[in-house]
């Protein structure tokens, strides 16, 4: 963990300074963005779901608030008809003194019908009914009035006399339209024992009111608030009363023993996990029922908008993130852009070229430290120029004194003398050489002038191997192939000799297999440059140690390496540091040696 972190320090220490603006820029921008959109973000969503379980919370209270009343209406619906005094008197009735008195029942009939049409109306009690005696000529009307001797047969009827409650509540069930030309409609019914005032352990008939189950439908309905929610009422067994979506409701399958557990804590919601998702519920009994109000609301659903909230809110960071960082790239870009050039022409400078110049209207740290370089820029090379030619005056003045102690008018009568002296004994060789040796030192002199021609430059090699060969027996071949039209161009003196000297000493003579050794000069302008090579096919050396020898020479052959480093020095300080010598060589193949001036001539 340490080395990891320590590598990354080192990386970033080491990292441009682009980047490492780049990378601070990241972290002032999107850390801030991230903490201020998480933190919008947890706001947000914390009181949107407080929104959402408070409108869910309304919606439910209302809902149960509805069934109350709903179920109240019929209760107190059921007890007009329990306190009825016709009620008891007609269902109290001698079987043996009525039942063929189709007049009275007839009466009796009206009666009933009246009082059970009056407390009916689509809205609260939609049919009002009677379980009467079997013997009443009207029981098997089947529409307020049914047979109790057959409904004695059935499961509800059980499940009534079995009940300690008030009333018992029947499951969704179908009974005829109140239109009897419609289809039929689904009700819930609400059923209670009609007890013997004068003997209440006798049961004397049955009051069954129902209402509309599309009306608690309709009701549920309002009250689910989300898509994938549901609302519903189940009653003590877990049969599905009224639901306001049976496709939420089977695709959910709610946990019957959960909903009982969420009753107790009916005035919050409870968290609770039904399948594999999770779910927000609240459960609530609903008063002189065995129903309880359940709605469940998935928590994905709750959080749907947070989660599109947030999306937006990462949407707009990023946005703003990128933009700024763009606009900081940029700017970065700018400003970085300036200072490597400034390192680029360091580099020159560094390279030892030294006319190079930053321009910069921006008077910044950066201009400030623009102008400073120039301005060092311009110093370093007036010390260069002043160091340069302090150093040119010195080496002609040494040039000049050694020229000095020669006296060459003493020189040119001494040749002359041993010339006519050769003459004289009749040795030519002698006269050869000290002929030639008189021409060679006078081209060397040159009356003091540092500047030749070309040709003067070139007459001077062939005399200096004229003479080498009457000492080598001609060994030496000597090839000079330049155009004629270059001849006039000027160079520097003595800056051939010690390399046709170099490459017979050190390449030819050292060559023992070879009857004779070639050494070839040519020259070629390229574009305002003069270009001279020297080629000799000697032994060669390897390509390093021609390298070296312009370096800083060879402990072992100091005299060759300060003979051409002397001449590569004397061009650089004469034309510059692009120019001077440039060595190519192999063993075995000889040595080339380029020489590359500026192509001057003196005007006329």
């Amino acid at each position: 963990m340490k080395n990891g972190s320590r590598t990354l320090v080192e990386f970033v220490t080491h990292m441009n300074i682009r980047g490492k603006l780049l990378i601070s820029y990241f972290i002032l921008i999107f850390f801030p963005l991230a903490l201020l959109t998480t933190i919008s973000y947890k706001n947000v969503s914390r009181d949107y779901e407080k929104q959402i379980l408070h409108s869910a919370d309304q919606s439910f209270d209302q809902a149960y608030t509805f069934l109350n009343y709903k179920v109240n209406t019929l209760i107190k619906a059921s007890d007009v008809i329990y306190f009825d005094a016709d009620i008891q008197t007609i269902l109290t009735r001698n079987v043996k003194d009525f039942q063929n008195d189709y007049v009275q029942q007839n009466m009796d009939r009206q009666k009933l019908e009246y009082l059970l049409n009056s407390l009916q109306n689509t809205e609260d009690v939609y049919r009002a009914s009677l379980y009467v005696p079997g013997w009443f000529m009207y029981a098997d009307q089947n529409f307020n009035f049914f047979n109790i001797y057959a409904f004695s047969q059935t499961e509800s009827y059980r499940n009534l006399m079995s009940a300690k409650d008030k009333v018992s509540w029947l499951p969704s069930h179908t009974i005829a339209n109140n239109n009897n030309n419609l289809d039929p409609v689904q009700v819930i019914s609400l059923l209670r024992k009609i007890r013997n005032s004068e003997q209440t352990s006798d049961i004397i008939g049955i009051i069954q009111l129902s209402l509309l189950k599309e009306n608690i439908e309709d009701m549920l309905q309002k009250a689910n608030i989300t898509y994938d929610g549901v609302v519903y009422i189940q009653n003590a067994k877990g049969d599905i009363v009224s639901c306001s979506n049976l496709l939420n409701f089977n695709r959910i399958n709610p946990n019957i023993d959960l909903i009982k557990e969420f009753q107790e804590n009916s005035a919050s919601w409870n968290d609770a996990t039904i399948g594999s998702s999770n779910f927000v519920v609240k459960a609530r009994a609903i008063e002189n029922t065995d129903w309880t109000m359940v709605t469940a609301i998935p928590s994905t659903e709750i959080y749907a908008q947070s989660i599109r909230i947030r999306d937006l809110m990462l949407l707009l960071m990023l946005v703003c993130g990128l933009v700024s960082y763009g606009l900081a790239y940029f700017i970065t870009g700018a400003t970085v852009k300036r200072l490597q050039l400034l390192r680029k022409k360091m580099r020159q400078v560094q390279e030892g070229y030294l006319h190079v110049e930053v321009n910069s209207n921006i008077h910044d740290e950066i201009g400030d430290l623009t102008d400073s370089f120039n301005h060092m820029v311009k110093r370093i090379k007036l010390l260069v120029d002043e160091q340069y030619h302090n150093g040119k005056e010195i080496k002609n003045l040494e040039l000049k004194a050694l020229q000095a102690q020669i006296n060459p008018h003493f020189l040119y009568n001494t040749l002359e003398m041993i010339n006519w002296k050769a003459i004289d004994n009749d040795v030519p060789e002698i006269a050869v050489i000290s002929q030639s040796l008189a021409k060679f030192y006078k081209l060397s002199l040159n009356k003091g002038k540092d500047i030749v021609s070309l040709q003067d430059e070139l007459e001077h090699i062939r005399i200096y191997v004229k003479i080498q060969n009457l000492r080598f027996d001609d060994k030496i071949k000597l090839a000079i192939d330049i155009d004629p039209d270059l001849y006039s161009c000027d160079i520097l003196k003595l800056i051939l000799q010690p390399i046709v000297e170099n490459a017979i000493i050190h390449g030819i003579r050292e060559a023992r297999d070879q009857a004779q050794g070639s050494i070839t000069i040519t020259g070629f302008l390229d574009k305002t440059d003069l270009v001279l090579t020297v080629q000799d096919d000697g032994v060669g050396m390897p390509q390093d140690k021609a390298d070296h020898i312009l370096a800083n020479g060879n402990a072992a052959d100091e005299v060759h390496g300060y003979g051409v480093r002397n001449i590569n020095n004397r061009i650089k300080l004469c034309y510059g540091q692009e120019y001077g010598l440039t060595y190519r060589s192999s063993p075995g193949n000889g040595t080339l040696v380029e020489i590359r001036i500026p192509a001057m001539r003196t005007l006329s």
